[in-house]
């Protein structure tokens, strides 16, 4: 029934170590879903969006339920994440469901920008999520990476489901403004995590070491970047 159901895919990855947030280190599989509604500068996952870079007719493919769920689990992991690009513009595929049907029984977390509401199908088909919304400095307008009305309905489902909040962090002030996000937002600070900006060890290195101080005299939590520490 489901042999003719497909979603757009990048790529399925794994084993992985999860690189931040509460899943850090974890064992993973990553569903990598092709699209996005952003177009973050420092995306290190371009190649699931951006035309003007990369040709998507290479980078993506239509994938069965049945090509995703044995890629994913062929490598024991603990935990499988469906990332992107931003996984819920596909929430509404019908092959959506069947994925997650086909993955149930496993701990599925999943990865979104914070910017799309999840439909209950999702909440119920999922074990955890992660919500990522982006700060100025990834260059997207601040109309397009911030929707204050989902952001308050995830604050509120974090109140009852197993939500974080991960904010990408470049400077130090950016931590204040974090922190006005979590005001206006009634975003739970306790579920907030602070991760440094960067794709290389250097970099990542250094703005954990200045971002970490701060982050924790504001009630928030910190993790680093595990995977752009790796070699």
């Amino acid at each position: 029934m489901t042999g003719d159901l497909t979603l757009s895919v990048a790529g399925v990855m794994g084993p992985v170590i999860h690189g931040q947030g509460s899943a850090s280190g974890r064992r993973t599989s990553v569903i990598q879903l092709g699209g996005c509604n952003l177009a973050c500068s420092w995306c290190d996952s371009a190649y699931t969006w951006d035309a003007a870079r990369y040709d998507l007719s290479r980078e993506l493919a239509m994938w069965t339920i049945s090509e995703i769920t044995e890629e994913a689990l062929a490598c024991r992991p603990s935990t499988i994440v469906i990332s992107g690009g931003e996984p819920l513009m596909q929430q509404t595929s019908p092959a959506w469901p069947y994925l997650l049907a086909a993955l149930s029984g496993n701990e599925i977390g999943l990865e979104t920008n914070g910017t799309i509401a999840p439909t209950e199908q999702t909440l119920r088909g999922v074990s955890w999520v992660t919500v990522s919304p982006k700060l100025a400095h990834s260059g997207d307008p601040a109309w397009a990476r911030i929707n204050g009305d989902i952001l308050v309905l995830w604050g509120r489902l974090a109140r009852r489901l197993d939500v974080d909040f991960s904010f990408v962090v470049r400077e130090v002030e950016d931590i204040a403004t974090v922190s006005s996000l979590v005001r206006a937002h009634g975003l739970p600070r306790d579920r907030v995590w602070i991760s440094p900006e960067g794709t290389r060890p250097g970099p990542v290195v250094a703005r954990l070491q200045a971002i970490t101080g701060p982050a924790l005299d504001a009630g928030f939590n910190v993790s680093p970047r595990l995977n752009a520490l790796m070699p």
